[in-house]
């Protein structure tokens, strides 16, 4: 590489940082649309414009290098990755050439580093939507009771991008009222599952065990718990559990469609078992990358879940 501080930039210089494998076009636009397996799916925010490339042998103009550094900053802020070392206060001005302001491997390593956090997603460039509360409507199970719930986030790169940009669905059960023990165990269940965060390639509880590293990126066409927790607090309950599994509602690359299956099972030592007569409920709730750096632009669906109870 020619990149040295004070000297002119050129190409090569240029698109090692931005369109090479591995630059900020990977981070923050998409090198590879419609990538189906991990690392490269695990790539792109799907943002425009794209950086292009510039031809061997020409320098670097102020205005490709300032929409580089326009997009470091944008990719920091979005995940909270501080810069280091600070760009520029002041942009170059448009239409001159322009000279490095520090070394080589300084730079390399800030947009390494934004590669490694690309799947962070800091609080503030965030958008929590709420999801509709589905109620078990036959009002009474005993035994089990089963939701089976579509979320669509459109196309597949659509998905990958929600994903990617560190959004994440928020699946939130409650129980209420609380009238007998049994009543407690299962809001207590509920409590301290929600929300379980469902995310690229992980899917965690709101505190306790029982989530897996099982996200996005993990799934196939053939439901996989993805969460399991039994209600571990001794007594008549403590075999009761929670378990949500997911999966693809297509082979991947098809669409955006995951589908979603929470088991509540009641193994009540004593028998008879009692019934549950308070209103169960779940919801599927997003938060997604928003705001002028980046922001996902998809919408988020959900089908009307399928109950099966005993």
């Amino acid at each position: 590489m020619t990149y040295s501080a004070g000297n002119s930039i050129q190409a090569s210089d240029y698109n090692t940082f931005a369109t090479a494998a591995l630059g900020m076009n990977q981070i923050f636009a998409d090198l590879y649309p419609g990538a189906t397996t991990l690392p490269n799916a695990g790539y792109g925010y799907g943002q425009t414009p794209a950086l292009t490339s510039v031809s061997i042998g020409n320098n670097v103009t102020a205005a490709q290098w300032t929409a580089l550094f326009q997009t470091i900053r944008k990719s920091g802020t979005h995940q909270g990755t501080v810069v280091v070392p600070p760009l520029p206060v002041a942009d170059p001005v448009i239409g001159d050439t322009v000279t490095a302001y520090n070394t080589p491997s300084t730079l390399a390593t800030l947009i390494t580093l934004l590669g490694t956090n690309r799947f962070n997603l800091a609080i503030g460039q965030s958008f929590m939507a709420g999801g509709t509360p589905y109620p078990q409507t036959s009002g009474v199970w005993t035994n089990s009771l089963t939701w089976t719930i579509r979320v669509d986030l459109g196309t597949w790169d659509s998905a990958r991008y929600f994903f990617n940009t560190g959004s994440f669905l928020g699946l939130n059960g409650s129980y209420s009222p609380v009238v007998t023990p049994e009543d407690a165990q299962w809001q207590s269940m509920f409590t301290t599952m929600s929300p379980l965060k469902f995310s690229a390639n992980a899917t965690a509880p709101a505190s306790g065990s029982g989530g897996t590293a099982i996200g996005f990126y993990q799934l196939t066409t053939s439901f996989q718990p993805v969460y399991f927790k039994s209600y571990g607090a001794g007594g008549y309950y403590n075999a009761s559990y929670i378990q949500v599994d997911a999966k693809l509602a297509a082979a991947a690359g098809t669409n955006g469609q995951i589908d979603f299956r929470v088991l509540l099972v009641d193994n009540d030592s004593s028998l008879p078992k009692d019934p549950k007569n308070g209103i169960t409920t779940y919801r599927i709730d997003n938060t997604r990358a928003s705001g002028g750096n980046v922001a996902w632009p998809g919408t988020v669906t959900t089908s009307l879940p399928v109950f099966i109870s005993s």
